[in-house]
């Protein structure tokens, strides 16, 4: 396992910093630079300020509430409120926000050529790492997993399942308009995609929160009631 996940690593890693590894390359370099303080720097410097800001908050927020309560409790307070993967959320803009900056050479004629394709090309990385928190390691790994958990073992189930109905799986948004708002929007707009949704009835053998598995129906003895019923003739023989 450990060999297949190190060469994994290698690549997110330097997929991921493409767009730094490329402004600082010698294909760009040998250009002139215009100095920085343009508009899209400043506006870069702003995004990354706000990802940093809601991804170091949102793993303090997360670090507390697990220091002081036990496994039952919901975070739903902070930035979980509004967000159910906040960190992830802050995690992604601070890349898109290191590609607005390296790009930004480019995007004001200071670079040519094949320089210029590798730097729009770098947004492989951003998007990249989005690909992967959303379908691969992140969200994945912590949606429906937990949510069948807390479901079998009616870990507070109640309550959490408020949480997933009230609370943006990513983007921040207030809970009381996301409770309200139609499953396609928030399938498309809110990117709150099947992969994540906890069914049940689908997903769980279990009938109810907590219950025993669900079998068929068994009658008083213990017999199956579900299987078809036998003569008089038939049970005699049995």
């Amino acid at each position: 396992m450990r060999q297949k996940f190190f060469p994994f690593l290698g690549l997110w890693v330097w997929t991921v910093s493409l767009p730094v590894t490329v402004l600082n390359s010698p294909g760009v370099t040998r250009y002139p630079q215009h100095r920085f303080g343009t508009g899209r720097d400043v506006a870069g410097v702003v995004m990354y300020s706000i990802g940093l800001g809601i991804e170091t908050v949102s793993d303090a927020q997360k670090y507390r509430f697990r220091s002081s309560h036990d496994g039952k409790a919901v975070c739903d307070g902070g930035l979980f409120g509004v967000s159910r993967h906040p960190n992830y959320f802050g995690e992604i803009l601070i890349h898109f926000a290191i590609y607005m900056i390296a790009v930004s050479s480019a995007a004001d004629g200071f670079v040519h050529g094949q320089a210029y394709k590798a730097l729009y090309a770098t947004i492989l990385g951003p998007f990249f790492l989005t690909f992967l928190l959303l379908f691969v390691s992140g969200v994945p790994l912590s949606e429906r997993p937990k949510a069948k958990a807390r479901y079998e073992s009616d870990s507070n189930w109640q309550a959490y399942k408020r949480w997933l109905d009230r609370t943006s799986i990513l983007i921040p948004f207030p809970p009381q308009l996301y409770e309200k708002m139609p499953t396609i929007m928030k399938r498309t707009i809110f990117l709150e995609f099947p992969i994540y949704v906890f069914d049940p009835k689908k997903h769980s053998d279990m009938s109810q929160p907590g219950g025993a598995a669900d079998d068929g129906d068994v009658g008083p003895g213990g017999d199956d009631q579900s299987s078809t019923p036998q003569s008089g003739e038939e049970r005699l023989i049995s």
